[in-house]
């Protein structure tokens, strides 16, 4: 019987052999052939229809919406087959609605990608014959997703925010603010927006699970993740850690209803709510003067929030001036750290104006990122993007937090488990990249990362007081 297994095993090794040299050679006489090939520069519209057929012939076996393996041909390949198709889902998935990741995202990984040349791997080529990309389709790639492109899409300086175009809209914004701050919002009148995403702290509390309202016991009770920054959120693909709300209006109708942050539960709360709004003479004018007959309901109490919190921009850090051309706003190190955040893929997702927010990604790529960050004891309250999709693939993807103003935002991750940014940064790094760190690595990155502290009408973050998160009105 152990005769007839290790047969059985050397036969299958065999086969192996014959798949990896015989795929080697096929590929090199194809990489020979085409070479010499040019394919000269086209036009945006046919860049675009030569990429997606490659992306078709050669990418969507393993990173496709639909993909899957071969049963047989995975057994004959040792488990290859599966365990490049669950990598590559975990690595870029592509899906053509853009509710994974913004375009900018998918331009930047599939810049990586022919940059680095570390796909698809050799292993992957010796059971998948005819799959490596070849000179000629990198050219033709590179039509579609130039060098050039993806600099211009890395790194964005914030612009800074407009002044209202009107009386109205200032009025609106004001509502916002005063909405912000109000308790009333809260079963216990006493906790706010800016309870959990205090201005003065970064746009968040500083703590590792937020309080809510008291619970039986009489104590706060804490939310299930950390809370994110308010700041700069209008530009994120969709809002809170598992993407449940589509804009910034329906994320500030989360909280109250929920029986943990504020303490109500259902949709008919609005109306306990406005009743105790309405007792208040100077937000029933302003409710009158911005929303007319409408009056307050739970709309326009969310409307008011959302137009507030979208002046919410913090531009003039240190890295938006040195991306406006002066040299000197970023020392050594932090340029440095700036370099080493683009060539370890960083960039690729932390991308954008606010360096991140735009796409949802898996939090343990190459490392268990609960192994590295959170105390064996620590309970999981979240499991990312399936918590609102309900789909099982979808376990562990989270929105990427943004990096502005990250300095000021400890503890890091949904967990909120660890205080230190650098130790934020390497378990990053350990996680998200087949790299491991060097001290130096880690110091420059977090360098480059304090350098993203940004100012809120013409003051540094770190020094503002409840007066100047104000609006006028």
């Amino acid at each position: 019987m152990k005769k007839q297994i290790w047969k059985y095993v050397l036969v299958l090794a065999a086969t192996g052999v014959v798949a990896v040299v015989g795929s080697k050679i096929s590929q090199m006489a194809v990489d020979a052939m085409k070479a010499a090939d040019s394919f000269p520069k086209v036009d945006a519209a046919t860049a675009d229809a030569h990429a997606k057929i490659i992306l078709q012939q050669k990418c969507a076996d393993c990173h496709g919406p639909e993909a899957d393996y071969n049963r047989f041909l995975n057994l004959l390949s040792f488990g290859l087959l599966r365990d490049h198709v669950e990598n590559a889902r975990r690595t870029f998935t592509m899906e053509s609605d853009g509710s994974l990741r913004s375009g900018v995202v998918d331009y930047l990984k599939m810049d990586r990608v022919l940059t680095t040349r570390h796909m698809p791997p050799a292993a992957y080529t010796a059971v998948h014959i005819g799959s490596r990309l070849t000179p000629r389709d990198v050219a033709v790639l590179r039509n579609r997703y130039s060098v050039e492109g993806a600099a211009a899409r890395r790194f964005a300086a914030i612009a800074p925010q407009s002044e209202p175009s009107n009386e109205w809209e200032s009025a609106r914004i004001y509502l916002g603010w005063l909405l912000y701050n109000d308790g009333r919002l809260s079963t216990s009148n006493e906790v706010s927006c800016a309870s959990c995403h205090d201005l003065t702290k970064g746009g968040t509390d500083n703590l590792a699970k937020s309080e809510g309202v008291p619970g039986p016991d009489g104590k706060p009770q804490l939310g299930g993740v950390n809370a994110p920054t308010t700041y700069n959120a209008a530009g994120h693909i969709r809002q809170f850690w598992d993407g449940r709300a589509a804009d910034l209006q329906e994320q500030a109708g989360g909280p109250p209803l929920n029986p943990v942050e504020m303490g109500y539960s259902h949709p008919s709360d609005w109306e306990k709510i406005a009743a105790k709004l309405q007792q208040d003479p100077v937000l029933v004018a302003l409710f009158a003067y911005v929303y007319g007959d409408k009056g307050i309901t739970g709309e326009t109490i969310t409307g008011a929030i959302a137009a507030y919190e979208k002046t919410l921009v913090t531009p003039d850090s240190a890295f938006d001036r040195y991306l406006r051309g002066d040299d000197k706003a970023l020392t050594d190190e932090q340029k440095e750290g700036m370099e080493e955040f683009v060539k370890l893929g960083c960039a690729t997702c932390h991308s954008g104006p606010a360096l991140g927010g735009i796409s949802f990604e898996y939090i343990n790529t190459h490392a268990d990122f609960r192994s590295l960050a959170v105390a064996e004891d620590y309970k999981e309250g979240a499991h990312g993007l399936a918590d609102y999709t309900g789909k099982k693939e979808h376990t562990d993807m989270f929105r990427v937090p943004a990096l502005r103003n990250v300095a000021l935002t400890a503890p890091y991750f949904h967990t909120g488990s660890v205080d230190s940014l650098h130790k934020a940064v390497r378990i990053m790094i350990q996680t998200q990249t087949s790299e491991t760190p060097t001290d130096r690595t880690v110091e420059n990155i977090t360098s480059f990362l304090e350098a993203q502290t940004g100012q809120f009408k013409g003051k540094s973050l770190e020094t503002l007081t409840p007066q100047d998160v104000r609006p006028n009105l």
